[in-house]
């Protein structure tokens, strides 16, 4: 990649017959151009995704090149440098392949991966609120208390689909798609419950119940692990390859201890 750099740098400081370089998916270049939204995206997002960002998450991309004049127009076969020659039915070179697409000098920029990815993570996601039965956030000692979740109207809460602004993708409408990865409850005494895709609820159904030992006012939270689809164009929904856990604001439950009374009729 950087000898594609530097052979473009060169370029820059005296115009001559060069190499022109293009992208395509991987294995998929049928049209002559990275068709982000087909459904070899899945397979070139998939290609790159166990690398490090210096070794790049894709799309895996063919990179193509033919040889043009001073202008930028092709130059017949002929006058191609000895040892290449074009091939295909649009007469272009492939070179090699790369998760770096957007290295490629001179190629037309695509989204990535990695924009995706830091793309999800900017989500502006719904909250959710821990609520308990007996009402009103209030429970005794050694009862058992019913947990249930409640999502906030704002922002986005899992399967509601959020569309990147189109300017920070290079013209791509490129739409994320939040989904539930797990929750993880915390109920503020050092006890906890999860992972689980159970969002709670109230007697005698609800699947996430705690009893505290002790009287006293206690901050319960939840955690939610958001995973996330994206698509390009409105393409097939493919697996963003990451996870985010995200802190839920904290209830405070208050934890009272019944007393005996003895009434005089």
């Amino acid at each position: 990649m950087s000898r594609l750099s530097a052979e473009y740098a060169r370029l820059m400081l005296e115009p001559q017959p060069h190499w022109k370089y293009r992208l395509g998916l991987s294995g998929c270049d049928s049209d002559g151009g990275p068709a982000l939204s087909g459904h070899c995206l899945a397979a070139a997002t998939a290609a790159c995704a166990g690398n490090s960002p210096e070794q790049g998450l894709g799309p895996l991309s063919d990179v193509y090149r033919w040889w043009v004049d001073e202008d930028g127009d092709p130059l017949p076969a002929d006058e191609w440098p000895a040892g290449s020659e074009p091939a295909g039915p649009l007469e272009q070179q492939l070179v090699g392949t790369t998760c770096l697409p957007n290295r490629v000098p001179g190629v037309s920029p695509v989204p990535t991966v990695e924009m995706i990815i830091a793309a999800f993570h900017e989500t502006r996601w719904a909250t959710a609120a821990v609520k308990t039965q007996p009402e009103g956030d209030t429970t005794l000692v050694n009862l058992e208390t019913f947990y249930r979740l409640s999502w906030s109207r704002e922002g986005f809460e899992p399967d509601e689909v959020d569309t990147v602004d189109p300017a920070t993708m290079y013209g791509y409408r490129v739409q994320i798609r939040p989904r539930l990865v797990g929750y993880v409850y915390e109920f503020g005494d050092g006890a906890s419950f999860g992972p689980t895709d159970s969002p709670g609820g109230t007697y005698p159904h609800g699947e996430v119940t705690h009893t505290y030992r002790e009287p006293g006012r206690y901050r319960a939270r939840v955690l939610v692990t958001f995973g996330a689809q994206f698509r390009v164009n409105g393409g097939p929904w493919i697996e963003v390859p990451d996870e985010v856990t995200v802190a839920q604001p904290a209830t405070t439950v208050t934890v009272k201890e019944a007393r005996a009374v003895l009434v005089n009729r």
